[in-house]
């Protein structure tokens, strides 16, 4: 929020209007009376409120930004789980605490001032850079905008800006501070460090039942039969509906001859072009053509190989120099041809094998026409299939005999959990548009009637929750052998962290790395003899080999000679890493961009500072209710 927070502090300077409406709506706001809403406020502060339609615009864009990153639709409980409505709640929150806080202090905006802000907007301004009203109504227009609103708008975030760029406007770092950033930034330091596996542990002994079920009880969450539904599925797509047997003789025969050329294969070449640019050696090798020499011999006194004058295996409208194509389809087989004026210069050509250019009878393609046909048809019917299934639902039938008043075919799920698991474990991948079609079942309940799907161009899906297994907590005898699995995998764990943890205590005291490897790691025979991997100097954000990134970091948090414990590749194993030396950072010159970027940071956090300090002033009030009847407005969440 803090940096969306540092953007609308600009606002009232943006050079066009998407920046004033994410610094308005997106990140904002408007509170008051801008947006008429029915019903409770979602959030008051003081005199001030912001309703339900505002709530939801917020929200839908929040979402629709979501929905954009990750390339797919969301459901409202996904949406909580990326923390949209906490998102907007906050920001909203802010908006009106500023809001309220401006309208304490009495805060306003003359008329003509924000009259010359809109004027000063080159998104109005016409072909002459002049400020046109016709323009501004145009743009507003685009964006479902009326110009009431927006004028409200451009004047709420201007007088927020007033507070914001008195607290934070021109804020920033010392020099000092960029001296110290520089010698933090430079800093190196060398690591030696050893990664510990299950292997330097002795075999750990098999658990004993009681200990596995005093493991499953503690550990009852992770043994959970997820949620399972029944589904009744029917799909609708142009294959669903497509009728073969209708397709006639005619309609195969015209189609044929109208697609005759997709049926049918060019005559192709096997061409070799030998090209001159000098006409002298053209004309010198004609001569000694005439005079008995082989093309080879030619291609061969001209210092060419078979591959240098190879041209390939082509069609006649692949060959892009008509005049060299008219000459190579022309040829006798191994027949050198006359010079010919290509438009590289003069070229002697020789085919080599010919494939001769075939058209597939009829009868060879009957059956990819008739299904063709067919598909087509049906695709043109779909709508018409799609309200008539429609019309025996509304009637009352139940899915499975609309499916068949329509002549469609009703798939039954017996098990589907969220992922698409069946009770096995097993992934079934062919549910039609899966994602959307589970988020919409499993935030259905078992008979209620239920919207189609729609598959994009491609047609709909109904689907019907005929049976809910609800959640469980599975059994031990079911889940025995995952359990000893578990507990063997947590034992190892324990060891592998136990020694790391032994050697990270003797190495930190001062022993030397290697003789605690010598001392505590197993002896392998007939194996390289460990010792510990040393780095070259790093900087805070540089990397070794075998060191992860984690390590580094923690180990620039502390002194030379200490050591630290972090996971390895693998989920049980464990690298201890030492700070062998420490190299102090220069001064170094922190670049426009780097301190851009750290006074932004600290003046996001002057206005964080400032919003929490508002809201110790003020009862901010949240209407839930009010945001759960703002989200049901869309039926799509």
């Amino acid at each position: 929020m803090l940096s969306m927070l540092r953007n609308a502090t600009k606002g009232w300077v943006a050079k066009t209007l998407l920046v004033l409406l994410v610094a308005s709506f997106a990140v904002w706001g408007v509170s008051g009376s801008m947006l008429q809403s029915s019903g409770s406020s979602v959030i008051s502060v003081g005199d001030t409120n912001v309703g339900q339609v505002e709530y939801r615009l917020a929200y839908d864009r929040q979402l629709d930004q979501v929905q954009r990153q990750i390339g797919s639709r969301i459901t409202r409980e996904q949406a909580d789980s990326f923390g949209v409505g906490t998102n907007v709640l906050t920001q909203l929150v802010s908006g009106a605490l500023l809001d309220e806080s401006a309208n304490d202090m009495g805060l306003s905006l003359s008329k003509d001032k924000l009259a010359t802000m809109i004027g000063e907007d080159a998104s109005f301004r016409d072909a002459t850079g002049q400020f046109s009203r016709a323009q501004l109504q145009q743009v507003l227009r685009s964006v479902g905008m009326r110009e009431d609103e927006y004028i409200q708008t451009r004047k709420a975030v201007a007088v927020r800006n007033q507070i914001i760029e008195g607290t934070a406007g021109e804020i920033s770092l010392p020099d000092a501070y960029w001296k110290l950033l520089g010698k933090f930034q430079s800093e190196e330091r060398k690591f030696e460090f050893v990664e510990l596996t299950d292997k330097d542990i002795a075999p750990i002994a098999d658990p004993t039942d009681d200990a596995l079920k005093t493991y499953y009880e503690a550990n009852l969450e992770n043994y959970m039969a997820p949620e399972f539904r029944k589904l009744n599925i029917v799909t609708l797509q142009a294959s669903d509906i497509a009728d073969e047997a209708a397709v006639t003789k005619e309609e195969i025969e015209a189609d044929y001859e109208a697609r005759k050329a997709g049926f049918s294969s060019a005559e192709k070449r096997t061409i070799e072009q030998l090209v001159f640019t000098d006409p002298a050696k053209a004309d010198a090798a004609v001569e000694a053509l005439n005079s008995g020499k082989t093309f080879d011999e030619i291609v061969a006194s001209e210092g060419k190989t078979a591959a240098d004058i190879a041209l390939g295996t082509l069609a006649k409208d692949a060959i892009p120099d008509t005049k060299i194509a008219d000459a190579v389809f022309a040829l006798e087989p191994n027949q050198p041809s006359e010079l010919v004026d290509g438009l590289f210069g003069k070229v002697l050509l020789r085919v080599t094998a010919i494939e001769a250019g075939e058209t597939k009878p009829l009868s060879e393609v009957e059956a990819e026409i008739r299904k063709a046909i067919a598909l087509t048809t049906a695709a043109n019917d779909i709508f018409e299939t799609h309200d008539k299934l429609e019309d025996e639902r509304a009637a009352g039938e139940p899915l499975a005999n609309a499916a068949e008043a329509a002549n469609l075919k009703m798939r039954i799920v017996e098990a589907v959990d969220r992922t698409s698991r069946d009770p096995e474990g097993n992934i079934i991948n062919d549910l039609p548009q899966s994602r959307e079609l589970l988020a919409a079942a499993f935030d259905t309940d078992e008979g209620v009637e239920a919207d189609p799907i729609s598959l994009g161009t491609n047609g709909f899906v109904w689907f019907e929750v005929a049976g809910i297994t609800a959640e469980r907590q599975k059994t031990f005898e079911e889940v025995l052998d995952n359990v000893k699995s578990d507990w063997l995998a947590e034992e190892t764990s324990k060891a592998v962290e136990a020694l790391a943890e032994s050697v990270r205590g003797k190495v930190a005291s001062g022993e030397a790395f290697n003789a605690v490897i010598y001392e505590l790691l197993p002896f392998v025979e007939n194996a390289p003899l460990r010792i510990a991997q040393q780095t070259p100097a790093v900087k805070r954000n540089g990397t070794a080999i075998g060191l992860p990134q984690q390590a580094i970091s923690s180990g620039f948090n502390i002194p030379k000679g200490d050591a630290i414990i972090v996971p390895g590749e693998s989920g049980t194993s464990r690298i201890v890493a030492m700070v062998s030396d420490v190299q102090a950072g220069e001064t170094t010159s922190i670049t426009d961009e780097e301190k851009t970027q750290f006074n932004t940071l600290l003046s996001d956090d002057v206005v964080n500072q400032l919003i929490a300090r508002i809201q110790q002033d003020q009862n901010v009030e949240i209407n839930r209710q009010a945001i759960e009847a703002a989200l049901s407005y869309n039926s799509g969440y």
